[in-house]
Protein backbone atom coordinates (compact mmCIF):
# COMPACT_ATOMS: atom_id res chain seq x y z
CA UNK A 1 0.00 0.00 0.00
CA UNK A 2 2.71 2.11 0.21
CA UNK A 3 2.94 2.85 3.57
CA UNK A 4 5.35 4.52 6.06
CA UNK A 5 6.29 1.40 8.56
CA UNK A 6 8.50 0.94 11.77
CA UNK A 7 9.38 -2.62 12.03
CA UNK A 8 10.51 -3.72 15.07
CA UNK A 9 12.39 -6.81 15.54
CA UNK A 10 15.65 -8.76 17.05
CA UNK A 11 18.48 -8.82 15.31
CA UNK A 12 19.02 -11.88 12.64
CA UNK A 13 14.77 -11.57 12.01
CA UNK A 14 15.31 -10.77 8.70
CA UNK A 15 14.27 -6.50 8.70
CA UNK A 16 16.74 -6.17 5.93
CA UNK A 17 14.66 -7.77 3.40
CA UNK A 18 11.57 -6.19 4.02
CA UNK A 19 13.12 -3.16 3.55
CA UNK A 20 14.76 -4.54 -0.14
CA UNK A 21 11.20 -6.14 -0.83
CA UNK A 22 9.74 -2.78 -0.62
CA UNK A 23 12.38 -0.98 -2.57
CA UNK A 24 12.30 -3.34 -5.27
CA UNK A 25 8.25 -3.21 -5.27
CA UNK A 26 8.29 -0.64 -6.11
CA UNK A 27 11.19 0.23 -8.64
CA UNK A 28 9.42 -2.52 -11.15
CA UNK A 29 6.31 -0.24 -10.72
CA UNK A 30 8.25 2.46 -11.45
CA UNK A 31 7.70 4.63 -8.16
CA UNK A 32 11.28 5.24 -7.76
CA UNK A 33 15.03 4.35 -6.73
CA UNK A 34 15.55 2.65 -3.34
CA UNK A 35 17.89 4.38 -1.27
CA UNK A 36 19.17 1.88 1.41
CA UNK A 37 20.83 3.46 4.42
CA UNK A 38 22.67 2.47 7.32
CA UNK A 39 25.08 3.97 10.63
CA UNK A 40 28.66 2.67 9.33
CA UNK A 41 30.60 2.77 6.52
CA UNK A 42 31.41 -1.40 7.11
CA UNK A 43 27.51 -1.89 6.52
CA UNK A 44 27.18 0.41 4.01
CA UNK A 45 29.91 -2.01 2.33
CA UNK A 46 28.22 -5.06 2.61
CA UNK A 47 24.64 -3.90 1.61
CA UNK A 48 26.35 -2.62 -1.23
CA UNK A 49 27.73 -6.26 -1.99
CA UNK A 50 24.33 -8.01 -1.33
CA UNK A 51 21.95 -5.40 -2.98
CA UNK A 52 24.16 -6.34 -6.12
CA UNK A 53 22.76 -9.13 -7.05
CA UNK A 54 19.87 -6.96 -8.74
CA UNK A 55 21.46 -6.24 -11.39
CA UNK A 56 20.41 -9.44 -12.55
CA UNK A 57 16.62 -7.80 -12.71
CA UNK A 58 18.62 -4.86 -14.30
CA UNK A 59 19.28 -2.73 -11.91
CA UNK A 60 22.64 -0.52 -11.35
CA UNK A 61 23.41 -0.16 -8.04
CA UNK A 62 26.00 2.57 -5.96
CA UNK A 63 27.26 3.41 -2.70
CA UNK A 64 27.36 7.06 -0.79
CA UNK A 65 29.55 6.89 2.16
CA UNK A 66 32.16 9.01 3.38
CA UNK A 67 35.01 6.94 0.61
CA UNK A 68 38.62 7.14 1.95
CA UNK A 69 40.45 10.12 0.48
CA UNK A 70 43.84 8.49 1.47
CA UNK A 71 45.54 7.39 -1.37
CA UNK A 72 47.49 4.13 -0.20
CA UNK A 73 47.63 2.65 -3.80
CA UNK A 74 45.84 1.13 -6.68
CA UNK A 75 42.29 0.03 -5.65
CA UNK A 76 39.44 -1.22 -7.33
CA UNK A 77 36.51 1.63 -8.32
CA UNK A 78 33.00 1.35 -7.28
CA UNK A 79 30.05 3.27 -8.71
CA UNK A 80 28.85 6.41 -6.40
CA UNK A 81 26.33 7.65 -9.06
CA UNK A 82 23.76 9.56 -8.02
CA UNK A 83 21.69 7.85 -10.99
CA UNK A 84 21.89 4.67 -10.14
CA UNK A 85 18.08 2.57 -9.27
CA UNK A 86 19.56 1.41 -5.81
CA UNK A 87 22.38 3.30 -3.49
CA UNK A 88 23.59 1.41 -0.79
CA UNK A 89 24.88 4.55 1.95
CA UNK A 90 25.66 5.48 5.48
CA UNK A 91 23.37 8.71 6.58
CA UNK A 92 25.78 11.36 6.16
CA UNK A 93 26.75 10.16 2.76
CA UNK A 94 23.04 10.99 1.53
CA UNK A 95 22.77 13.96 3.68
CA UNK A 96 26.04 15.71 2.23
CA UNK A 97 23.97 15.12 -1.20
CA UNK A 98 20.82 16.88 0.33
CA UNK A 99 23.17 19.73 2.05
CA UNK A 100 25.02 20.36 -0.76
CA UNK A 101 21.92 21.45 -3.33
CA UNK A 102 22.42 18.71 -5.55
CA UNK A 103 19.72 16.19 -7.04
CA UNK A 104 18.85 12.52 -5.55
CA UNK A 105 16.88 11.80 -8.35
CA UNK A 106 12.97 10.40 -8.49
CA UNK A 107 13.49 8.64 -4.83
CA UNK A 108 10.31 5.66 -4.31
CA UNK A 109 11.81 4.11 -1.38
CA UNK A 110 13.75 5.42 1.54
CA UNK A 111 15.38 2.36 3.35
CA UNK A 112 16.72 3.38 7.31
CA UNK A 113 18.64 0.67 9.24
CA UNK A 114 19.59 1.13 13.05
CA UNK A 115 16.83 4.10 13.28
CA UNK A 116 16.86 3.66 17.05
CA UNK A 117 20.54 5.27 16.15
CA UNK A 118 18.20 8.18 17.09
CA UNK A 119 19.07 8.46 20.60
CA UNK A 120 23.05 7.88 20.03
CA UNK A 121 24.74 10.96 21.59
CA UNK A 122 26.78 12.19 19.02
CA UNK A 123 24.76 11.32 15.72
CA UNK A 124 21.25 11.43 16.56
CA UNK A 125 20.86 14.68 15.86
CA UNK A 126 22.03 14.41 12.03
CA UNK A 127 19.90 11.19 11.46
CA UNK A 128 16.73 12.87 12.57
CA UNK A 129 17.85 16.25 10.16
CA UNK A 130 18.09 13.62 7.54
CA UNK A 131 14.75 11.59 7.86
CA UNK A 132 12.89 14.90 7.85
CA UNK A 133 15.01 16.19 4.65
CA UNK A 134 14.36 12.83 2.92
CA UNK A 135 10.59 13.87 3.43
CA UNK A 136 10.84 17.06 2.13
CA UNK A 137 13.03 16.01 -0.90
CA UNK A 138 10.97 12.79 -1.78
CA UNK A 139 7.41 13.45 -0.92
CA UNK A 140 5.68 10.48 -2.46
CA UNK A 141 8.52 7.64 -1.33
CA UNK A 142 7.88 4.95 1.16
CA UNK A 143 9.67 4.95 4.49
CA UNK A 144 10.74 1.95 5.85
CA UNK A 145 12.35 2.28 9.37
CA UNK A 146 14.01 -0.79 10.94
CA UNK A 147 14.67 -1.14 14.46
CA UNK A 148 15.71 -3.51 16.90
CA UNK A 149 13.82 -3.76 20.28
CA UNK A 150 13.11 -0.80 21.47
CA UNK A 151 11.49 -0.01 24.69
CA UNK A 152 8.38 2.88 23.14
CA UNK A 153 8.07 1.44 19.44
CA UNK A 154 4.25 2.86 19.67
CA UNK A 155 6.09 6.43 20.49
CA UNK A 156 8.42 6.13 17.96
CA UNK A 157 6.15 5.12 15.55
CA UNK A 158 3.91 7.91 15.91
CA UNK A 159 7.09 10.71 15.90
CA UNK A 160 8.04 8.74 12.78
CA UNK A 161 4.80 8.82 11.32
CA UNK A 162 4.90 5.34 10.47
CA UNK A 163 2.51 2.36 10.93
CA UNK A 164 4.39 0.45 13.74
CA UNK A 165 4.82 -3.79 12.86
CA UNK A 166 6.42 -5.46 16.14
CA UNK A 167 8.05 -8.97 14.86
CA UNK A 168 8.52 -11.03 18.57
CA UNK A 169 8.88 -14.32 17.08
CA UNK A 170 12.77 -15.36 16.71
CA UNK A 171 13.03 -18.01 14.24
CA UNK A 172 16.55 -19.50 15.85
CA UNK A 173 15.79 -20.17 19.67
CA UNK A 174 18.98 -18.48 22.08
CA UNK A 175 19.97 -20.06 24.89
CA UNK A 176 21.97 -17.62 27.16
CA UNK A 177 24.11 -18.83 30.27
CA UNK A 178 25.57 -17.16 32.81
CA UNK A 179 29.42 -18.29 34.19
CA UNK A 180 30.61 -16.99 37.13
CA UNK A 181 34.63 -16.79 36.48
CA UNK A 182 37.85 -15.13 37.38
CA UNK A 183 40.07 -14.03 34.36
CA UNK A 184 42.26 -17.50 34.08
CA UNK A 185 38.96 -19.57 33.91
CA UNK A 186 37.99 -17.25 31.34
CA UNK A 187 40.74 -18.16 28.80
CA UNK A 188 40.32 -21.79 29.51
CA UNK A 189 36.80 -21.63 29.22
CA UNK A 190 37.08 -19.26 25.98
CA UNK A 191 39.32 -22.20 24.51
CA UNK A 192 36.72 -24.71 24.98
CA UNK A 193 33.64 -22.93 23.49
CA UNK A 194 35.02 -22.58 21.00
CA UNK A 195 36.14 -25.93 20.22
CA UNK A 196 33.16 -27.25 21.31
CA UNK A 197 31.10 -25.34 18.44
CA UNK A 198 33.16 -25.78 16.12
CA UNK A 199 32.95 -29.42 16.57
CA UNK A 200 28.74 -29.22 16.23
CA UNK A 201 27.83 -29.28 12.93
CA UNK A 202 23.67 -27.54 12.43
CA UNK A 203 21.26 -29.74 10.57
CA UNK A 204 22.37 -27.41 7.73
CA UNK A 205 25.58 -28.87 7.73
CA UNK A 206 26.90 -25.78 9.11
CA UNK A 207 30.12 -25.72 11.53
CA UNK A 208 29.84 -23.66 14.62
CA UNK A 209 31.33 -20.53 14.73
CA UNK A 210 31.74 -17.81 17.63
CA UNK A 211 31.82 -14.35 18.13
CA UNK A 212 34.27 -13.05 21.24
CA UNK A 213 33.39 -9.72 22.80
CA UNK A 214 35.62 -8.00 24.70
CA UNK A 215 36.34 -4.88 26.33
CA UNK A 216 39.68 -3.27 24.31
CA UNK A 217 41.78 -3.79 21.51
CA UNK A 218 44.53 -4.59 23.24
CA UNK A 219 42.29 -7.79 24.75
CA UNK A 220 41.22 -8.30 21.20
CA UNK A 221 44.74 -9.64 20.62
CA UNK A 222 45.71 -11.36 23.73
CA UNK A 223 42.53 -13.15 23.67
CA UNK A 224 42.55 -14.13 19.81
CA UNK A 225 46.83 -15.48 20.86
CA UNK A 226 45.48 -17.80 23.64
CA UNK A 227 42.84 -19.62 21.19
CA UNK A 228 43.79 -21.89 18.38
CA UNK A 229 42.75 -20.33 15.06
CA UNK A 230 40.89 -17.06 16.54
CA UNK A 231 41.63 -13.71 14.93
CA UNK A 232 41.22 -10.31 16.00
CA UNK A 233 38.75 -7.61 14.79
CA UNK A 234 38.38 -4.30 15.44
CA UNK A 235 37.75 -1.00 13.95
CA UNK A 236 41.69 -0.26 13.78
CA UNK A 237 42.09 -2.74 11.37
CA UNK A 238 41.84 -1.42 7.51
CA UNK A 239 38.89 -1.94 5.36
CA UNK A 240 40.33 -4.58 2.76
CA UNK A 241 42.13 -6.76 5.85
CA UNK A 242 38.34 -6.46 7.81
CA UNK A 243 36.92 -7.67 4.50
CA UNK A 244 39.31 -10.45 4.27
CA UNK A 245 38.55 -12.03 7.76
CA UNK A 246 34.73 -11.56 6.75
CA UNK A 247 34.86 -13.30 3.99
CA UNK A 248 36.87 -15.97 5.34
CA UNK A 249 34.70 -16.98 7.94
CA UNK A 250 31.75 -16.40 6.28
CA UNK A 251 33.73 -19.32 4.46
CA UNK A 252 34.12 -21.15 7.50
CA UNK A 253 38.01 -21.01 7.42
CA UNK A 254 37.96 -18.98 10.65
CA UNK A 255 35.96 -20.52 13.43
CA UNK A 256 36.59 -17.29 15.85
CA UNK A 257 36.61 -13.61 16.01
CA UNK A 258 37.38 -11.82 19.00
CA UNK A 259 35.99 -8.14 18.48
CA UNK A 260 35.69 -5.06 20.73
CA UNK A 261 31.98 -4.28 21.56
CA UNK A 262 32.37 -0.95 20.47
CA UNK A 263 31.87 -2.71 16.88
CA UNK A 264 29.13 -4.65 17.41
CA UNK A 265 26.79 -2.56 15.13
CA UNK A 266 29.03 -3.21 12.61
CA UNK A 267 30.21 -7.24 13.16
CA UNK A 268 27.71 -9.35 10.70
CA UNK A 269 29.42 -12.83 10.34
CA UNK A 270 27.14 -15.26 10.66
CA UNK A 271 28.03 -17.36 14.19
CA UNK A 272 25.96 -19.97 16.26
CA UNK A 273 27.91 -18.28 19.53
CA UNK A 274 28.26 -15.38 21.34
CA UNK A 275 30.82 -15.06 24.15
CA UNK A 276 30.94 -12.25 26.26
CA UNK A 277 34.35 -12.03 27.80
CA UNK A 278 33.25 -8.64 29.23
CA UNK A 279 30.30 -6.72 29.88
CA UNK A 280 32.06 -3.26 29.40
CA UNK A 281 32.65 -1.36 26.33
CA UNK A 282 35.87 0.46 27.24
CA UNK A 283 35.56 1.17 30.99
CA UNK A 284 31.81 1.65 30.66
CA UNK A 285 29.23 -1.06 31.36
CA UNK A 286 27.01 -2.25 28.25
CA UNK A 287 23.65 -0.94 28.46
CA UNK A 288 20.43 -3.18 27.78
CA UNK A 289 20.03 -2.40 23.94
CA UNK A 290 23.68 -2.19 23.46
CA UNK A 291 23.79 -5.53 25.20
CA UNK A 292 20.99 -7.74 23.31
CA UNK A 293 21.75 -6.53 19.69
CA UNK A 294 25.17 -7.93 20.49
CA UNK A 295 23.80 -11.51 21.82
CA UNK A 296 21.45 -11.31 18.72
CA UNK A 297 24.20 -12.09 16.44
CA UNK A 298 23.89 -15.93 17.70
CA UNK A 299 22.24 -18.06 15.65
CA UNK A 300 21.67 -17.38 11.91
CA UNK A 301 18.40 -18.57 9.71
CA UNK A 302 19.21 -21.10 7.35
CA UNK A 303 23.01 -21.63 8.89
CA UNK A 304 22.12 -22.80 12.54
CA UNK A 305 19.33 -24.91 15.02
CA UNK A 306 19.74 -22.55 17.62
CA UNK A 307 22.24 -20.22 19.10
CA UNK A 308 24.40 -20.04 21.93
CA UNK A 309 25.26 -16.85 24.56
CA UNK A 310 27.81 -17.21 27.17
CA UNK A 311 27.86 -14.43 30.08
CA UNK A 312 31.46 -15.00 31.67
CA UNK A 313 30.90 -12.68 34.69
CA UNK A 314 33.67 -12.29 37.14
CA UNK A 315 32.15 -11.93 40.48
CA UNK A 316 33.64 -8.18 42.11
CA UNK A 317 34.95 -7.03 38.91
CA UNK A 318 34.94 -3.00 38.52
CA UNK A 319 35.38 -0.21 36.09
CA UNK A 320 36.06 3.50 37.30
CA UNK A 321 38.67 3.09 40.08
CA UNK A 322 36.08 0.75 41.87
CA UNK A 323 32.88 2.40 41.96
CA UNK A 324 29.72 1.32 40.87
CA UNK A 325 28.59 -2.17 40.70
CA UNK A 326 30.39 -5.36 39.82
CA UNK A 327 30.11 -7.20 36.37
CA UNK A 328 28.09 -10.22 38.17
CA UNK A 329 25.47 -7.57 39.37
CA UNK A 330 25.58 -6.38 35.85
CA UNK A 331 25.34 -9.48 34.35
CA UNK A 332 21.70 -9.68 36.09
CA UNK A 333 20.54 -6.13 35.19
CA UNK A 334 20.97 -6.74 31.82
CA UNK A 335 19.68 -9.96 31.78
CA UNK A 336 16.20 -9.16 33.26
CA UNK A 337 16.46 -5.24 32.00
CA UNK A 338 14.07 -2.93 30.44
CA UNK A 339 14.81 -1.83 26.63
CA UNK A 340 15.82 1.45 27.02
CA UNK A 341 13.17 4.48 25.21
CA UNK A 342 14.10 5.95 21.97
CA UNK A 343 13.09 10.16 22.85
CA UNK A 344 16.14 12.08 21.24
CA UNK A 345 16.45 14.92 23.18
CA UNK A 346 19.43 17.34 21.61
CA UNK A 347 21.86 20.15 22.73
CA UNK A 348 21.54 24.02 21.76
CA UNK A 349 24.45 23.18 19.02
CA UNK A 350 23.33 19.87 17.53
CA UNK A 351 19.79 21.83 16.98
CA UNK A 352 21.69 24.82 15.43
CA UNK A 353 23.00 22.30 12.91
CA UNK A 354 20.44 20.40 11.87
CA UNK A 355 17.89 24.21 11.57
CA UNK A 356 20.91 25.19 9.38
CA UNK A 357 20.68 21.81 7.18
CA UNK A 358 16.88 22.51 6.87
CA UNK A 359 17.09 26.10 6.03
CA UNK A 360 19.50 25.05 3.19
CA UNK A 361 16.49 22.86 1.54
CA UNK A 362 13.35 24.91 2.29
CA UNK A 363 12.44 27.68 -0.13
CA UNK A 364 10.34 29.44 2.16
CA UNK A 365 9.28 29.74 6.06
CA UNK A 366 6.49 27.65 5.40
CA UNK A 367 8.98 24.77 4.46
CA UNK A 368 11.01 25.70 7.01
CA UNK A 369 8.57 25.39 9.75
CA UNK A 370 7.26 22.11 8.07
CA UNK A 371 10.95 20.78 8.28
CA UNK A 372 11.41 21.68 12.09
CA UNK A 373 8.11 19.91 12.76
CA UNK A 374 9.65 16.97 11.40
CA UNK A 375 12.47 16.62 12.73
CA UNK A 376 12.72 14.94 16.33
CA UNK A 377 14.48 16.55 18.79
CA UNK A 378 13.96 19.90 17.86
CA UNK A 379 13.02 22.94 20.39
CA UNK A 380 11.89 26.51 19.17
CA UNK A 381 12.71 27.50 15.69
CA UNK A 382 12.93 31.34 16.00
CA UNK A 383 15.30 31.03 19.18
CA UNK A 384 18.25 28.64 16.88
CA UNK A 385 17.45 31.08 13.80
CA UNK A 386 18.21 33.85 15.97
CA UNK A 387 21.41 32.04 17.25
CA UNK A 388 22.33 31.60 13.40
CA UNK A 389 21.80 34.43 12.43
CA UNK A 390 23.85 36.38 15.48
CA UNK A 391 27.17 33.86 14.58
CA UNK A 392 26.36 35.13 10.79
CA UNK A 393 24.95 31.97 9.20
CA UNK A 394 21.68 33.12 8.40
CA UNK A 395 19.75 36.12 7.43
CA UNK A 396 15.97 35.51 8.17
CA UNK A 397 15.70 32.09 7.11
CA UNK A 398 18.09 31.74 4.34
CA UNK A 399 21.73 30.60 4.81
CA UNK A 400 24.54 33.03 4.35
CA UNK A 401 27.65 32.08 2.13
CA UNK A 402 29.06 30.95 5.34
CA UNK A 403 26.19 29.16 6.26
CA UNK A 404 25.71 26.84 3.11
CA UNK A 405 29.41 26.17 3.83
CA UNK A 406 28.98 25.21 7.70
CA UNK A 407 26.13 22.77 6.62
CA UNK A 408 27.97 21.43 3.01
CA UNK A 409 31.02 20.27 5.60
CA UNK A 410 29.23 19.54 9.07
CA UNK A 411 30.61 21.89 10.31
CA UNK A 412 28.40 23.35 14.19
CA UNK A 413 28.25 27.09 14.43
CA UNK A 414 30.97 27.28 16.89
CA UNK A 415 33.29 25.20 14.36
CA UNK A 416 32.96 27.82 11.77
CA UNK A 417 32.90 30.71 14.07
CA UNK A 418 36.26 29.32 15.71
CA UNK A 419 37.71 28.51 12.01
CA UNK A 420 36.96 32.39 10.91
CA UNK A 421 38.46 34.20 14.14
CA UNK A 422 41.81 31.73 13.66
CA UNK A 423 41.75 32.31 9.97
CA UNK A 424 41.23 36.26 11.06
CA UNK A 425 44.24 35.81 12.83
CA UNK A 426 46.22 34.50 10.42
CA UNK A 427 47.02 30.73 12.09
CA UNK A 428 47.74 28.38 9.77
CA UNK A 429 44.88 25.73 7.73
CA UNK A 430 47.18 23.27 8.92
CA UNK A 431 47.22 24.37 12.65
CA UNK A 432 43.24 25.58 12.53
CA UNK A 433 42.83 21.73 11.87
CA UNK A 434 44.14 20.06 13.98
CA UNK A 435 42.66 22.55 16.57
CA UNK A 436 39.19 21.12 15.74
CA UNK A 437 40.74 17.39 15.95
CA UNK A 438 43.68 15.97 17.16
CA UNK A 439 45.50 12.32 16.57
CA UNK A 440 45.29 10.49 20.00
CA UNK A 441 45.16 7.12 19.12
CA UNK A 442 48.96 6.04 19.72
CA UNK A 443 49.68 3.47 22.05
CA UNK A 444 53.01 2.26 23.84
CA UNK A 445 54.99 -0.74 22.89
CA UNK A 446 56.64 -1.12 26.32
CA UNK A 447 53.63 -0.06 29.12
CA UNK A 448 53.47 -3.76 30.37
CA UNK A 449 57.57 -3.53 31.11
CA UNK A 450 57.07 -0.38 32.69
CA UNK A 451 54.28 -1.84 35.34
CA UNK A 452 56.44 -4.64 35.53
CA UNK A 453 59.54 -3.11 36.50
CA UNK A 454 57.90 0.05 38.45
CA UNK A 455 55.08 -2.52 39.79
CA UNK A 456 52.63 0.24 38.94
CA UNK A 457 49.65 0.46 36.33
CA UNK A 458 50.65 2.50 33.14
CA UNK A 459 47.82 2.43 30.64
CA UNK A 460 48.90 1.83 27.08
CA UNK A 461 47.87 4.61 25.65
CA UNK A 462 50.70 7.21 25.05
CA UNK A 463 49.02 10.46 26.01
CA UNK A 464 47.13 9.10 29.17
CA UNK A 465 48.07 10.32 32.54
CA UNK A 466 49.74 7.61 34.00
CA UNK A 467 52.26 7.87 30.71
CA UNK A 468 52.68 11.55 30.90
CA UNK A 469 53.05 11.92 35.04
CA UNK A 470 56.10 9.32 34.27
CA UNK A 471 57.81 11.52 31.96
CA UNK A 472 58.12 14.05 34.44
CA UNK A 473 58.97 11.41 37.43
CA UNK A 474 61.86 10.58 39.09
CA UNK A 475 60.83 6.98 38.31
CA UNK A 476 61.89 7.13 34.72
CA UNK A 477 65.55 6.69 35.55
CA UNK A 478 64.78 2.97 36.98
CA UNK A 479 63.65 1.84 33.10
CA UNK A 480 66.11 0.27 31.15
CA UNK A 481 68.02 2.95 28.57
CA UNK A 482 65.93 1.94 25.15
CA UNK A 483 62.54 2.58 27.26
CA UNK A 484 64.66 6.09 28.57
CA UNK A 485 65.48 7.09 25.05
CA UNK A 486 61.89 6.54 23.72
CA UNK A 487 60.71 8.55 26.71
CA UNK A 488 62.85 11.44 26.44
CA UNK A 489 62.56 11.86 22.96
CA UNK A 490 59.06 11.58 23.15
CA UNK A 491 59.24 14.58 25.83
CA UNK A 492 61.56 16.78 23.98
CA UNK A 493 59.48 16.87 20.42
CA UNK A 494 56.18 17.15 21.99
CA UNK A 495 56.26 17.89 25.72
CA UNK A 496 57.79 21.43 24.74
CA UNK A 497 55.29 24.11 25.56
CA UNK A 498 55.09 26.62 28.73
CA UNK A 499 51.43 25.82 29.29
CA UNK A 500 50.43 25.95 33.12
CA UNK A 501 48.64 23.36 32.29
CA UNK A 502 51.39 20.99 30.56
CA UNK A 503 51.22 18.54 29.51
CA UNK A 504 47.42 18.40 30.56
CA UNK A 505 46.95 21.50 27.81
CA UNK A 506 46.03 19.29 24.44
CA UNK A 507 49.45 20.57 23.04
CA UNK A 508 51.21 17.51 22.86
CA UNK A 509 48.41 16.06 20.95
CA UNK A 510 48.32 19.20 18.59
CA UNK A 511 52.36 18.67 18.10
CA UNK A 512 52.15 15.23 17.30
CA UNK A 513 49.44 15.86 15.08
CA UNK A 514 51.49 18.43 13.41
CA UNK A 515 53.96 16.08 13.32
CA UNK A 516 51.93 13.46 11.17
CA UNK A 517 50.55 16.09 9.00
CA UNK A 518 54.57 17.10 8.14
CA UNK A 519 55.54 13.26 7.54
CA UNK A 520 52.06 13.00 5.46
CA UNK A 521 53.96 16.04 3.21
CA UNK A 522 57.00 14.88 2.98
CA UNK A 523 55.20 11.69 1.12
CA UNK A 524 55.65 9.05 3.82
CA UNK A 525 52.75 6.47 3.49
CA UNK A 526 50.08 5.61 6.64
CA UNK A 527 52.16 2.20 7.19
CA UNK A 528 56.02 4.67 6.73
CA UNK A 529 54.12 7.08 9.59
CA UNK A 530 53.43 4.31 11.70
CA UNK A 531 56.89 3.03 11.59
CA UNK A 532 58.56 6.44 12.59
CA UNK A 533 56.30 6.54 15.95
CA UNK A 534 57.58 3.26 16.54
CA UNK A 535 61.48 3.56 15.80
CA UNK A 536 61.85 6.82 17.14
CA UNK A 537 59.21 6.45 20.37
CA UNK A 538 58.52 3.11 21.09
CA UNK A 539 54.72 3.91 20.39
CA UNK A 540 52.27 2.40 17.33
CA UNK A 541 49.09 3.05 15.98
CA UNK A 542 46.59 1.00 14.00
CA UNK A 543 46.58 1.60 10.61
CA UNK A 544 42.72 2.22 10.31
CA UNK A 545 42.90 4.30 13.19
CA UNK A 546 45.54 6.77 11.10
CA UNK A 547 43.42 6.25 8.13
CA UNK A 548 40.70 7.31 9.69
CA UNK A 549 42.01 10.72 11.22
CA UNK A 550 43.93 11.58 8.12
CA UNK A 551 40.48 11.35 6.24
CA UNK A 552 38.82 13.35 8.67
CA UNK A 553 41.94 16.17 7.95
CA UNK A 554 41.25 16.31 4.72
CA UNK A 555 37.10 16.61 4.72
CA UNK A 556 38.44 19.35 7.91
CA UNK A 557 40.84 21.13 5.19
CA UNK A 558 38.01 21.33 2.68
CA UNK A 559 36.04 22.97 4.81
CA UNK A 560 38.80 25.43 6.20
CA UNK A 561 39.12 25.98 2.77
CA UNK A 562 35.67 26.48 1.61
CA UNK A 563 35.26 28.89 4.97
CA UNK A 564 38.65 31.22 3.82
CA UNK A 565 36.86 31.58 0.43
CA UNK A 566 34.14 32.79 1.72
CA UNK A 567 35.85 35.24 4.09
CA UNK A 568 38.25 36.38 0.96
CA UNK A 569 41.51 35.02 2.39
CA UNK A 570 42.36 33.86 -0.64
CA UNK A 571 46.09 32.79 0.41
CA UNK A 572 45.01 31.21 3.63
CA UNK A 573 42.11 28.82 0.97
CA UNK A 574 44.70 28.37 -1.60
CA UNK A 575 47.40 26.82 1.48
CA UNK A 576 44.30 24.80 2.50
CA UNK A 577 43.82 23.15 -0.51
CA UNK A 578 47.68 22.72 -0.94
CA UNK A 579 47.55 21.07 2.81
CA UNK A 580 44.38 19.04 1.50
CA UNK A 581 46.12 17.22 -1.30
CA UNK A 582 49.10 16.52 0.51
CA UNK A 583 47.06 15.01 3.23
CA UNK A 584 45.45 12.86 0.51
CA UNK A 585 48.63 11.69 -1.30
CA UNK A 586 47.69 14.15 -4.68
CA UNK A 587 50.91 14.53 -6.15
Amino acid sequence: EGRNQLIVSATATGKSLIGEMAGIKRLLEGKGKLLFLVPLVALANQKFDQLSVYRELGFQTSIRVGQSRIRLGKGHKISQSLNADIIAGTYEGIDQVIRTGRSLGKVGTVVIDEVHMLEDAERGHRLAGLIARLKMVAPHAQFIFLSATVGNPSYLAKRLGATLIEYEVRPVPIERHLIFSSGAEKRKLLRQLSKEAQSLTSSTGYHGQTIIFTNSRKNCYNLADSIPGAVAYHAGLQYPERKRIEELFAEGKIHTVVTTAALAAGVDFPASQVIFESLAMGIEWLNVHEFNQMLGRAGRPGYHDKGQVYILAEPGRRFSSGRGESEDEIALALLHGQMEDVAPEFDETQQHEEVLANAVVARSRLELEKLHALTLGLDDLDSSLKSLEHAGLVLGIKPTRLGAAAAAHFLSSEQVVKISKQLGRGMPPMEVAVDLESFEDLYLTFADRISTKLRMQISQRALHGSFLDLLGSADLRELENRIQRYCLDFSRDFLRCTCKEAPYCGCPQKLISLRILDLRKDGKSPDEIIDYFKERYGMYAYQGDLIGWLDQMVRYLEAIEAVAKVLGKTDAAKVAGECKKHVEGVD
